[in-house]
């Protein structure tokens, strides 16, 4: 699996201070992925366990990043604390078991948890990366050009341009490195 990394600063404190909110211990593997990687966007990924399938936008990190657990708090069902660690584009939570460390998914229509993995390194094995495009970083002008002279120039307009940039931005930007912890 592939992620652009938060990143993170001061990774001990930030977590002490965090299991201290939320009155838990993190899964070692949890915070080894924090320190590491303090979650990230992990594009074109995806994963398949038994009948549960699904894509993974990005994993949530602690401080000021994209997907913050700053504002999460675990959640009890069944008897069991769950933190989520990851969303997909759905709005469903791949959650960790604060106890075991087991890796589930939350689908938020039915309300029901599946387990797909042992730990959260066997959940981060079983995800696909496919690789961005090259296509999603050729510039604006690349585009343009290439559309003229495939005889579709008449569909660029400026709402195209203005999306092709936040493609270019969000892509373009990104670096994307395997995960391992």
């Amino acid at each position: 699996m592939q992620i652009s990394k938060f990143g993170i600063v001061n990774a001990e404190d930030v977590i002490s201070a965090y299991e201290d909110v939320i009155g838990m211990k993190l899964p070692e593997q949890m915070i080894l992925f924090i320190k590491k990687y303090n979650g990230g966007e992990t594009p074109n990924t995806s994963f398949k366990c038994g009948q549960t399938s699904s894509d993974i936008k990005g994993f949530y990190g602690l401080g000021s990043v994209r997907f913050s657990l700053d504002k999460i708090k675990p959640f009890e069902c069944n008897e069991k604390k769950y933190l989520p660690v990851a969303l997909d584009s759905f709005g469903n939570d791949v959650v960790i078991d604060l106890q075991t460390g087991k890796v589930a998914f939350l689908d938020h229509e039915t309300g029901s948890i599946t387990v797909l993995c042992e730990d959260l390194k066997s959940f981060i094995n079983i995800c696909d990366s496919e690789p961005v495009s090259n296509g999603a970083v050729k510039s604006v002008e690349q585009r343009e050009r290439e559309l003229t002279e495939r005889g579709r120039g008449n569909i660029i307009t400026d709402a195209l341009r203005d999306m092709w940039r936040v493609e270019i931005a969000k892509y373009g930007a990104m670096d994307l490195e395997n995960v391992s912890i």
